[in-house]
């Protein structure tokens, strides 16, 4: 399916992104959920995720990415890249089904920092995932959805300063 269609825009609400996205991918209903490409989000750079995106043309991308614990032992995700890391900005936030009724996920920030320990810098690139309430952490595969927003003349270049281009907005 061409989802690069003229007055064609991807923006499902959190629930959908929970109860129907979310939820298809992990009960492996994959036909379904096929706006939507799987990757590992931390093997790219997130300047180059938007082009593995299935909306590679839009201001904002979706994966499903699996979770990847730091340590064998250890419940700790690993999100560095080979350039930085993703860091957890901000507490998880509750999302409710469209009732109000029921917890059906969370949701963390994350933004992406260029270089690793102190010398890091804040990047405009950002990353809202979102977790199911039906999920449990120690299944395997453990999936998540990942909605990706940045600039993208946000690129390692860009830093050679030592500046950062700040935070996007939502």
């Amino acid at each position: 399916m061409d989802y690069n269609c003229l007055g064609y825009r991807f923006r499902p609400t959190e629930d959908e992104i929970i109860t129907y996205f979310l939820q298809n991918k992990i009960h492996g209903h994959a036909s379904r959920v096929r706006a939507i490409n799987t990757l590992n989000i931390c093997a790219f750079e997130p300047w180059e995720l938007p082009e593995q995106a299935a909306t590679p043309d839009d201001e904002e991308w979706y994966f499903f990415s699996e979770l990847q614990n730091k340590y064998a032992n250890s419940d700790r995700v690993d999100r560095t890249t080979k350039l930085g890391s993703w860091k957890v900005t901000g507490g998880d936030r509750q999302i409710w089904d469209n009732c109000g009724k029921e917890v059906i996920g969370v949701k963390k920030n994350l933004v992406f920092h260029k270089g690793h320990g102190s010398k890091a810098k804040k990047t405009s690139w950002v990353i809202h995932e979102y977790h199911s309430s039906k999920a449990s952490v120690h299944q395997k595969p453990y999936y998540v959805l990942c909605r990706l927003r940045g600039k993208l003349d946000d690129k390692p270049e860009n830093y050679s300063r030592g500046e950062s281009s700040g935070h996007a907005g939502f």
